[in-house]
């Protein structure tokens, strides 16, 4: 495989031209999108790859797959990604989702007290930043999430804020949120990426029909 199509150089091409303070119409590089697949990396790693290219399509087919704890990265991609479509109401929920999982319970259970059953809790886990969870390592505090979420919404229907730091604050959180895939999963192919999925919640499948999906690679989904 070219250098030029390694995990490390592909992130070194899209992250400086990711652009999504405004809604993306079509990838940034549209003959990437086969190259991205064809890499076989973790599927939350591939969505990233596939976010920071504009490539919403591609992206919304591999973290339909995983919206339910304990793949908390698919459901953080999740809301990011209906940040970029303007789904600012969708976008919040998902971060709310990530957030009630990383600490602890489970989504939109917080107020019952409903718990994650500890082998989920060690799933979520990365061994590289085992003092942290998702959500504390991407934002440094939690309101972060949402605040991006506003800042974004008021910006297109409002034209408030700069536009420009937007997308770089955009950017540093999809390198966070892949930062801490590599350190979890590995920059080696996974072939078999059925091994990523989860299975949905009750509430999750009846809308899961929904969601955007497109064409898949060569490898067992």
């Amino acid at each position: 495989m070219p250098d030029s199509h390694s995990l490390n150089s592909l992130t070194r091409k899209l992250i400086p031209s990711t652009r999504l303070a405004s809604p993306p119409h079509h990838a940034t590089f549209p003959d990437l999108t086969a190259i991205i697949a064809d890499l076989q990396l973790h599927p939350t790693i591939e969505a990233i790859l596939h976010v920071l290219n504009s490539d919403l399509t591609s992206a919304h087919f591999l973290v339909r797959r995983m919206q339910a704890p304990p793949a908390v990265e698919g459901m953080l991609l999740h809301g990011i990604l209906h940040r970029a479509e303007g789904d600012f109401d969708n976008a919040r929920a998902w971060f709310g989702d990530v957030k009630d999982a990383c600490d602890g319970f489970k989504p939109k259970k917080r107020d019952e007290g409903e718990k994650l059953d500890e082998d989920v809790l060690e799933k979520m886990k990365s061994p590289k930043q085992s003092n942290e969870t998702l959500f504390s390592y991407v934002y440094e505090n939690k309101g972060d999430a949402n605040a991006l979420i506003d800042d974004v919404e008021a910006y297109r229907k409002e034209k408030k804020g700069e536009k420009e730091q937007l997308e770089e604050r955009g950017r540093r959180e999809l390198e966070k949120v892949l930062e801490w895939c590599k350190g979890k999963f590995g920059e080696e192919p996974w072939r078999d990426a059925t091994k990523a999925w989860v299975k949905n919640s009750e509430e999750i499948s009846k809308i899961s029909g929904d969601m955007v999906s497109g064409g898949k690679g060569h490898r067992d989904f």
